[in-house]
């Protein structure tokens, strides 16, 4: 079916206002999101397209060569677009030298006919192969949102290689804006398509950064950016379901700052807020990549210790202890001198075994090793033998 090309021109323009008012409306709240900068894009799409409707009824430079930058400028909105909603830098030579490559070829080639098609044609297309490479890139881990970038942008892409190959082939004038046949109401039909899929696309990209951002929130301590005690319980539950799975050891540990509150008062709550990022930074550092490190709450933190023995959990944990001894934390121009005390489990978990079963021996343990002068660690008792664990009833202590 062939339809009359202004027509379809005029229709991508409305639906591209619609859209882009909407946008712009909405992202006018919120300028970090992202949906401002894609609304514009639109606005920009829109007015190509109304530029097109008038080929042959105004002038060229017009019709063709605003048209077109415009274009250009709208793709390189939806590239900025990306770049925002992942509250990344945007790579401002990248994505304004195409625009203004496409003005300055449309100011020299504006009165030849095939050379000026195909410079268009070839500025889009590297627009839209940046669009895909950016939205592969930049995608959310989980997310589908880049697909909509990805198919939008190809395509347009399908598109614009339409009408090169038209160009190519000798009939150019075939793809001329005012003229009505099958290429070129295929041609800017799918610009329908772009616009729906590129606005939708950023719009849940949009969405899924701030779902994500929200996700994160929720588990993620505020002040040190650990997990939070909702999350390292979760992640301690999976790993107690894997290590009672394949028998392997596993040792946890409850960490307590000595003498906290005591900080707290001489020196402050900014300073103790300090103090507990100078400690996980610190711990963190030292951990193996395996490791997981949470805060319980206050000065408290639980540490996961994957595949990890009594001799192997010890001994990290006194390392820890000693380097952070040594490591005091810088608050303007105080020093201030820290330790902690840590009381550990450790063992192959059986079916006796709960979170709050083991939370309970490891907590029992840390306070004995508070009771017994701080800056220690003990180990907690274990309901069975397992090679390189400390056998029942029998106390360790590092100090």
């Amino acid at each position: 079916m062939i339809a009359h090309t202004p027509t379809i021109f005029a229709s991508v323009a409305l639906v591209a206002t619609i859209m882009a008012f909407c946008l712009i409306l909405v992202g006018q709240f919120n300028l970090r999101d992202g949906l401002l900068t894609s609304g514009c894009g639109l606005l920009a799409h829109a007015l190509a397209y109304v530029c097109y409707t008038l080929y042959g009824q105004a002038p060229l430079w017009l019709t063709y060569g605003v048209a077109n930058t415009l274009l250009a400028v709208a793709l390189a909105f939806y590239s900025i677009g990306i770049f925002r909603i992942r509250v990344l830098p945007v790579p401002w030579l990248h994505i304004l030298s195409l625009p203004a490559l496409m003005l300055l070829s449309m100011a020299l080639l504006i009165d030849t006919r095939e050379p000026r098609m195909l410079a268009a044609s070839a500025v889009l297309v590297m627009q839209c192969l940046l669009i895909i490479h950016w939205a592969r890139q930049h995608a959310l881990p989980g997310g589908r949102a880049h697909l909509l970038l990805i198919i939008g942008a190809s395509i347009s892409l399908l598109g614009l290689l339409v009408r090169v190959a038209a160009i190519l082939s000798g009939t150019a004038s075939e793809m001329q804006y005012d003229v009505s046949n099958l290429k070129q109401t295929i041609s800017v039909s799918l610009g329908t398509v772009t616009v729906m899929m590129l606005s939708l696309g950023l719009v849940l990209l949009s969405k899924e950064r701030s779902e994500s951002t929200l996700q994160r929130m929720a588990l993620r301590d505020a002040l040190t950016g650990i997990l939070n005690r909702r999350a390292i319980l979760e992640q301690f539950s999976g790993e107690l379901e894997r290590a009672r799975r394949a028998h392997a050891t596993l040792a946890i540990a409850m960490i307590d700052i000595d003498h906290f509150k005591q900080i707290n008062d001489l020196y402050g709550h900014l300073a103790g807020d300090e103090v507990l990022c100078h400690c996980v930074s610190h711990l963190q550092q030292r951990l193996r990549e395996s490791d997981t490190i949470g805060r319980y709450g206050g000065e408290e933190f639980f540490l996961l210790l994957p595949d990890t023995g009594t001799t192997g959990a010890m001994t990290a944990l006194d390392d820890l202890r000693q380097s952070l001894t040594e490591s005091p934390a810088q608050f303007g121009d105080l020093s201030i001198g820290l330790s902690f005390s840590a009381g550990i489990w450790c063992g192959v978990p059986g079916p006796e075994d709960s979170i709050a079963s083991l939370i309970a021996q490891a907590d029992a343990a840390l306070y004995a090793a508070k009771a017994g002068g701080r800056n220690t660690l003990r180990l907690a008792q274990t309901a069975q033998k397992t090679p390189g664990v400390v056998p029942h009833g029998e106390l360790g202590t590092l100090g």
